[in-house]
């Protein structure tokens, strides 16, 4: 009898299932607000893994900050313990669908590999008790990652996205991993900040001089 495949592999698979009937469908594309349809609107922690992977792909100019925004809509959810609901604005942009079924095969591999070290264990950090302060943490990170500056959402997200695949795989270890990588990511964020705004009040020094 073959083992039962972990509970991240099953997500995984869910969502290259969900996409791939999608694009079955001759779409081109997909909005942000179907793909809250598709994987459920109370699916806040998969559509968490997704948006953080999705944060991942290169986009145009102000993608990185649709994704943040999207993030953050759906810890609010979290927090409230209600649907989501994305604002309109954010909840109409579109997504290659291509691109999102590619993606999603090459997860359900990577999150094959990463099931072998990965496993159940320390399961009070990844219950149910533990989705408002993720929500909370989600919230607080994402704002950070909204501001439009270049590179600073990187490693903050690869954070959260620890964070989503532990706590979807109900690995407490992987989600501690993941608070350390989303703490030295803020910290890197707000270095760049300092040092953007440091930069630019030299620059109006130098023209008002």
């Amino acid at each position: 009898m073959s083992a039962r495949p972990a509970p991240i592999t099953r997500y995984t698979r869910r969502i290259a299932a969900s996409l791939k009937r999608a694009a079955e469908q001759d779409q081109s594309h997909l909005t942000l607000s179907r793909l809250v349809e598709i994987l459920g609107p109370r699916a806040h922690r998969l559509l968490l893994l997704v948006v953080s992977l999705f944060n991942m792909i290169p986009g145009p100019p102000g993608y990185g900050g649709t994704i943040a925004w999207t993030t953050c809509a759906i810890a609010v959810g979290m927090l409230t313990g209600r649907p989501i609901q994305l604002p309109r604005i954010i909840g109409k942009r579109k997504l290659p669908l291509d691109l999102m079924v590619k993606a999603s095969n090459q997860v359900v591999k990577v999150a094959g590999i990463l099931a072998r070290f990965s496993r159940p264990r320390m399961r009070w950090l990844t219950g149910a008790a533990a989705n408002r302060p993720y929500a909370v943490l989600v919230i607080c990170v994402s704002v950070v990652m909204s501001l439009p500056i270049p590179f600073i959402n990187a490693i903050p997200n690869v954070g959260l996205c620890i964070i989503a695949f532990s706590m979807l795989n109900r690995d407490g270890a992987g989600v501690i991993v993941g608070l350390v990588a989303t703490a030295i990511g803020l910290a890197i964020a707000i270095a760049i900040f300092i040092g953007a705004f440091h930069l630019g009040m030299a620059a109006v020094n130098s023209m008002a001089a």
